[in-house]
């Protein structure tokens, strides 16, 4: 393609871009660290996208696993030999999905058509794939880019769940025909002044005058944890947590049904430095809900993360989450919002 620069009082030129797969590697992990790294420290843009969500450094290894690969569809703009955008992305045959991991064009070769040149390439490449019905940025992406928290002093969390709202690829997207179809809201909270409230521990003890006990997960003594995954519906916290029994798990167990568990979240690790406290989700059984478990299984685990040496929590939730509540009244705040978005692609 061809791109004119310049402005009023100034000479304009034309350059020549071209846009085609990219193979390099090496190239791929140094515009990613020029061009979408920022310091933990650094005051957050708000004029661009990816740099807005001020991402975090990666290993070679991760680059290679984001970009490139059978499985990955990644195209460069090139100026001579040199990249000066990249967009990527990959298909998910399970969701008949092509999904959207990342696009960045360098701040000198911005607003001009660059953007849209790599994302028409991307989404026909994706479009063309005869499983692919919808395209998507979505926390189900496998490519999952770490970002720096705002006023975090380092504290990040480990992927995107969607589109920064606040972002110009928000507004990009949208003039593309990609819709909002659910908003997710990252909470983060740091641990070292946590402290459960009054009301936790009398709706504890309420709880176990029910025969309701909150404990870790002993698969010796407790039963039903399985089945709990069955009942809220959720195949995929079951895969992760059931791979990590030898991880502590918060549970909820109800002493006259024989420590059925009732009510989960975990399981419980603290990783990277900062440490990150994290857990796979929370949840309890449907015939239970009503009764004000859901609140101090999460500040049981918010109590151990802290005792266990966490410095920070973050996690996200949809907008409409009743699970929020349990958030906020724990001290968390948003420190971001993403927009889930897809474009419908008729064949």
């Amino acid at each position: 393609i061809e791109a004119r620069k310049g402005g009023f009082g100034r000479r304009r030129e034309s350059i020549m871009y071209e846009i085609r797969r990219l193979t390099d590697m090496e190239a791929a992990f140094d515009f990613y660290h020029t061009y979408s790294v920022t310091s933990p420290q650094a005051e957050r843009p708000t004029d661009g996208y990816p740099s807005a969500l001020g991402l975090m450094p990666v290993s070679r290894g991760t680059i290679d696993y984001w970009f490139g690969g059978d499985d990955r569809i990644t195209f460069g703009a090139y100026a001579v030999d040199r990249v000066v955008g990249i967009a990527s992305g990959n298909v998910s045959s399970a969701r008949k999905a092509g999904y959207l991991s990342y696009v960045c064009v360098s701040p000198d070769c911005r607003r001009q058509g660059l953007g849209t040149a790599l994302m028409d390439a991307l989404e026909a490449a994706l479009a063309a794939d005869p499983m692919v019905e919808k395209l998507e940025a979505v926390f189900y992406n496998p490519v999952q880019l770490p970002w720096y928290i705002p006023h975090g002093n380092g504290d990040y969390h480990p992927c995107l769940p969607g589109v920064d709202k606040s972002s110009g690829l928000y507004l990009f997207l949208k003039n593309r025909n990609w819709r909002d179809f659910a908003t997710q809201n990252c909470y983060y909270r740091r641990m070292a002044d946590y402290a459960d409230k009054p009301s936790i521990a009398a709706t504890r003890e309420r709880l176990l005058s029910e025969g309701i006990e909150l404990t870790l997960y002993d698969p010796a003594k407790h039963h039903g944890l399985p089945e709990l995954f069955d009942n809220i519906n959720n195949p995929g916290w079951k895969a992760h947590v059931l791979a990590r029994l030898d991880l502590p798990i918060v549970v909820a167990v109800d002493l006259n049904a024989g420590g059925l568990v009732v009510g989960y979240t975990g399981p419980l690790s603290v990783s990277g430095t900062p440490g990150r406290g994290n857990f796979c989700g929370i949840g309890v059984r449907t015939e239970y809900r009503g009764r004000g478990i859901g609140k101090p299984v999460f500040c049981e685990m918010c109590a151990r993360h802290k005792n266990g040496g966490a410095d920070f929590m973050s996690l996200y939730t949809g907008e409409d989450n009743p699970a929020r509540n349990i958030y906020e009244s724990a001290g968390f705040r948003i420190a971001r919002s993403f927009s889930d978005m897809r474009k419908v692609l008729k064949k």
